[in-house]
Formats: C-alpha cells, sequence, structure tokens
C-alpha cells in the first residue's frame, strides 16, 4: 500500500459499484488471515472503507491484487531450528486513524520460529499517548499469547517458560512492570492492567526492541518498498524451495 495513501485527504470520486469493492476486499482478507501476514495492515485499512469506497480506495485494492500477483510463488515458512517456545512481537501506531483517532495494534507471534497468529486492528479506544497506545497493543497481545499457552497445554506442550514479548516502548515496558502510577497513567483502563499480573506471574517477560528489529511494526501501517520486503522475510515468507533451504 502506498504510505502515504491513510495521509491522503483529497476527495475522491464514490465508486459507483461498491460491491467489487467489498468482495475484493473480503477476499483480500481470507488471504491475509490464512496465509499472508504481509498484507494484513493494508487489507484491515481497507475494510474500513466498506461502507462509502471511493475511486481512491478501488485503486489501492488493485495495488495490493497486482503486489500478490508479483510474489504469488511466496510461501510461508513453518519452522525454524535457531528458536523454541513462543516468542512475541507488540507494536501500534498511534492515532493513525484520521477519521476516529483511534490507534492500530499490530502483533506477531510465533512457534518455534513459524509465524502462527498475527493481527492487525483498529483499538476499541482512543489513547493520549504512544505509551497508552503500546499498553493497549501489548494488551491484546497478552490475550492471544494466554490462549496459545493453554492451547499447548490441551496438546500436551506445557510451556514451561514466560513467553517473551518485544517491545519498542521503553515506557511501555517500564509502566507494565512499574507499581507506581502517575498522573499521566492513572486514567487507564483497570482491565488493562492483567499484563502486570501476568508479568508478575511469569506468563510473559518483556524485553525492549529497536523500532528496525520490530517484525510487527509493518502490521501497523503501510511501509516503503524496502521495509516491507525486509519485513515479510522476518515473517517467514520466502519465494521459492531452493530459498528456503538455503536459509536452513
Amino acid at each position: 500500500m502506498d504510505v502515504g495513501y491513510i495521509k491522503d485527504e483529497s476527495e475522491s470520486r464514490p465508486l459507483g459499484d461498491s460491491t467489487k469493492f467489498r468482495s475484493a476486499v473480503g477476499g483480500l482478507l481470507y488471504i491475509a488471515v490464512c496465509a499472508r501476514p504481509d498484507i494484513a495492515a493494508s487489507t484491515a485499512i481497507l475494510g474500513r472503507r466498506f461502507s462509502s469506497p471511493t475511486e481512491a480506495d478501488w485503486t489501492a485494492v488493485k495495488r495490493v491484487v497486482r503486489y500478490l500477483k508479483a510474489t504469488k510463488n511466496w510461501r510461508l515458512r513453518l519452522g525454524n531450528e535457531n528458536q523454541d517456545g513462543l516468542l512475541a512481537f507488540s507494536d501500534s501506531d498511534w492515532a493513525g486513524d484520521k477519521s476516529t483517532r483511534k490507534s492500530t495494534t499490530g502483533y506477531v507471534i510465533y512457534l518455534n520460529g513459524a509465524a502462527v497468529s498475527w493481527a492487525s486492528r483498529r483499538q476499541d479506544c482512543v489513547t493520549l499517548s504512544t505509551t497508552e497506545a503500546e499498553y493497549v497493543a501489548l494488551t491484546e497481545t497478552c490475550q492471544e499469547i494466554v490462549w496459545l499457552r493453554r492451547l499447548l497445554e490441551d496438546l500436551g506442550e506445557t510451556p514451561t517458560q514466560p513467553t517473551l514479548v518485544m517491545e519498542d516502548n521503553q515506557g511501555c515496558i517500564s509502566f507494565a512492570t512499574s507499581e507506581r502510577c502517575s498522573k499521566r497513567s492513572k486514567h487507564i483502563e483497570t482491565k488493562r492492567h492483567f499484563v502486570k499480573d501476568l508479568c508478575a506471574n511469569g506468563v510473559v517477560r518483556l524485553n525492549y526492541c529497536p523500532t528496525e528489529n520490530m517484525d510487527a511494526d509493518v502490521l501497523t501501517k503501510p511501509v516503503g518498498p524496502v521495509k516491507h520486503q525486509y519485513f515479510a522475510r522476518r515473517l517467514g515468507l520466502c519465494c521459492s524451495e531452493a530459498e528456503i533451504e538455503e536459509e536452513c
């Protein structure tokens, strides 16, 4: 998706037939959920245009389709000998939605090096700072981690170590691991504080990750072509069997 798409405030003509737009975006959402995390952010943004799509929105849809056509040989690699257990990356933009000023949550969770769960979704509340937006995203990530850990227990693979969660906001990490509550954070809903309990009980462990190595960054907003390809590779997307064997 064009980096300037969500920031474009110019008027565009309404799309004559919105049915084809909804059908195309629905198909893209299915692909994004099942096998292509690299288009999750683009399809999530396009999904917000269902009610009144414009010609510019239709152009953005065709751009995503052309990208998929050009990368139709990409495969999602499952498994990596260098990683064991669950590893999560959590990220958020801040007030990225121009109409509601709500932020976008993005996370990806790996199991033994394979991306098994990812999401790009608009948050259900308006946050007042980047730290709060990151904390809300971290809450949603931890909810998914708890579910995956219980699923692994049902499958006889009970996790014995805390799940490592990579976070690129130092303020968020400090807030989640500290008992102090300042005037800048006391308004955050109590239900969000279960992350602190998970940290205290050894279910998750937070670790700082530089933004340039944050895999979930591509799930929060459109990025440039170079960064997009870089993060697609980190998510486990490979071009061919030969490339997979070479990397392994």
